[in-house]
């Protein structure tokens, strides 16, 4: 499995072990790995963190999913927007300043985090195939303010 995956989430350093190419294609794995159809609302908890929230947006649309994008949002927030839409998931993007590390948590449509218990690793394997062919239609992106 790629060393970008831990137990809980994915996380890298932005531009190093997590490029856009790879962050492209985990928005790509996780779209095709929800099981119902419906968007997927992406927030991140800092500004700094928009280019990663993006590349992660751009695979999932990839796939025919649409994105709800929340902007600059808390975890929980995010969840309760997501249940309130009958999304079919959540990404929260955040920052670990202590070490520098990008850190990406996937949520099922619960607003479960989605762990190696339930699913990230179905998602590792699923990116690394690099079978993920596009959707015939691309997704297409709403606000949360929209």
């Amino acid at each position: 499995m790629n060393t970008t995956f831990s137990t809980d989430d994915i996380r890298g350093r932005a531009g190093d072990t997590l490029s856009t190419e790879h962050v492209w294609n985990v928005g790509k794995a996780f779209a095709e790995w929800l099981p119902d159809d419906g968007a997927v609302v992406i927030a991140r908890t800092s500004i700094d963190d928009s280019e990663i929230a993006s590349a992660l947006t751009e695979g999932v649309l990839l796939q025919g999913r649409d994105v709800i994008n929340a902007g600059v949002d808390e975890p929980q927030s995010t969840i309760n927007y997501m249940n309130e839409k009958h999304a079919a998931g959540a990404v929260v993007v955040s920052h670990n300043d202590a070490d520098d590390l990008v850190v990406i948590t996937l949520f099922d449509m619960s607003g479960n985090s989605i762990t190696d218990k339930n699913g990230l690793n179905d998602i590792a394997q699923l990116m690394e195939s690099g079978n993920l062919l596009p959707a015939a239609k691309k997704g297409t992106v709403s606000s949360k303010s929209d």
